[in-house]
């Protein structure tokens, strides 16, 4: 199957990987920041399969997880790289014995100054194959129902000032999927972007006129193209108001029990700064789905912050990969290069289950999705609280009756954490969760819940021990689809 991508375009990884070694040339003297880093756990669990009841098996089970942060920088290039080796050790269930890659890979390279610019990504991670299979947090879920992804694409962007008249941007991406040790089915995509933007020169008016083309293509699935024309006129009231209008034209064509997915479309949208520390943002239009909406609301403090957002629309599965670390960074208020400095993957992989943003199918399919977050966190200088709630529902654009998993289903859920700095190098945090899934349509319904609790102790500045414990279970409209889990958790982190 991967050679049917390569006969149609060359393969993405021969594109990208000189791009990221070209960082290693001497003609681009700059040092690497280097910091290896290992950590090292031991679990007691009373279900390392998180089998149904009455057929639970415990396991004590041994991780290590040694990795390195590469990044380099320089006047016209900047590189990232950060590599964890997860590997798993059962002392019972050796058949859930697993070793996988974590990759986050980012070259940023200035080719010509302040004109041509080469963006190159790569990156693979472990991913949940099935939400109706056991689906367990802190890496628990069990090695049947987990596959591995890799990620690559690259981006030449030109862009162009015409003085403080308009700034042209013209940007071409090439985006590849893959899967691995799975039947799904590996994906590749085509945008070209263009954007025209007002200059300085304006002012308190601006305007875009913009242009973008993308297809997307399944191997063995659907296949999908995207084409949009549009023009933007809005105006400044001051700093803290503007006012917009987008009218534009949409030519698709992708799998889908609809009559028409072409036409003309329009929106208006305001945005409204009321204060330093407060931002709303607002669209209503009409595309050939219907009305479309978005809302958000930001507010920081110097010890709160909230956040409110909807937003719906039709996307494909393989356009959702990767944008649950924008939004859990977005929610952090921190970078996704710092959201993983700053946490291990178990704890990313944590966050990710209890905000909600594990829920997307990796099916060959597009599905019209509509979202509502909100968060709100709380600082005291020794406590951090925070409460995050969600719901997630999605429609297939194309009724195939495949499978639960690829049909419409609804998930909301709310979680709570408390963190507390017991003392100056010591920290203890307290966090509980529920979701419901309704799978639409059919007779299945599940409740997740979960309670955890850890202290972790700063030895010295380069070495942390944690200790946590964890309740998790699943409720279901049918007992095989039920489980039970507790555990014990120890771990180690050193960095060097």
């Amino acid at each position: 199957m991967p050679g049917a991508i390569a006969k149609r375009v060359p393969s993405a990884r021969g594109w990208i990987l000189p791009v990221l070694c070209l960082t290693s040339s001497p003609a681009l003297a700059a040092d690497w920041e280097v910091t290896p880093r290992i950590s090292g756990s031991v679990e007691i669990t009373d279900n390392v399969t998180l089998a149904p009841r009455g057929e639970e098996s415990s396991d004590l089970i041994g991780r290590i997880n040694p990795g390195v942060n590469l990044r380099r920088i320089s006047p016209r290039m900047e590189t990232r790289v950060s590599y964890r080796l997860n590997s798993r050790y059962h002392a019972s269930e050796s058949q859930e014995d697993r070793v996988s890659h974590h990759l986050r890979a980012r070259n940023d390279w200035e080719v010509i100054p302040d004109t041509f610019f080469i963006e190159a990504r790569a990156s693979r991670r472990e991913n949940v194959s099935s939400l109706l299979a056991p689906v367990g947090i802190d890496g628990s879920t069990p090695r049947g129902n987990l596959e591995e992804t890799t990620r690559y694409s690259l981006s030449p962007v030109l862009r162009t000032r015409f003085g403080s008249f308009a700034e042209q941007e013209l940007r071409y991406t090439y985006d590849e999927i893959r899967y691995h040790g799975s039947d799904r089915p590996n994906s590749d995509a085509h945008r070209v972007e263009y954007t025209l933007d007002s200059g300085a020169a304006f002012n308190r008016p601006f305007w875009q006129v913009a242009a973008s083309h993308e297809k997307e293509r399944f191997e063995s699935g659907p296949e999908g193209e995207f084409s949009e024309v549009s023009g933007t006129l809005g105006y400044r009231f001051g700093r803290s108001l503007r006012l917009f209008g987008v009218a534009g034209y949409e030519d698709n064509d992708f799998p889908t029990t609809r009559e028409d997915v072409d036409g003309g479309f329009w929106e208006v949208g305001a945005g409204w700064a009321p204060t330093r520390v407060t931002r709303i943002d607002g669209r209503y239009g009409e595309r050939y789905f219907g009305k479309t909406r978005a809302f958000s609301l930001d507010h920081r403090s110097r010890r709160a912050s909230y956040r409110l957002s909807f937003n719906e629309g039709i996307t494909s599965t393989r356009e959702r990969r990767g944008a649950q670390f924008n939004e859990l960074s977005q929610q952090l208020g921190m970078t996704v290069d710092e959201l993983f400095d700053q946490f291990t993957l178990e704890e990313v992989s944590f966050l990710l289950a209890i905000s909600g943003l594990t829920e997307e199918a990796v099916v060959a399919n597009y599905f019209f999705t509509r979202t509502w977050r909100a968060s709100w966190s709380y600082d005291t200088g020794r406590s951090v609280f925070g409460v995050n709630a969600f719901q997630t529902q999605r429609e297939s654009e194309l009724e195939s009756g495949l499978g639960l998993f690829q049909d419409n289903r609804r998930r909301t859920g709310i979680n709570a954490s408390w963190q507390w700095n017991l003392g100056p190098r010591t920290t203890s945090e307290l966090s509980s969760g529920f979701s419901n899934t309704e799978f639409l349509g059919v007779d299945r319904e599940d409740d997740r819940w979960y309670l955890r609790a850890s202290v972790s102790r700063e030895i010295t500045p380069v070495l942390t021990a944690r200790l946590a414990l964890r309740h998790q279970r699943r409720d279901s409209d049918s007992r095989a689809n039920e489980y039970r889990e507790n555990s014990i958790i120890g771990m180690l982190i050193k960095e060097f």
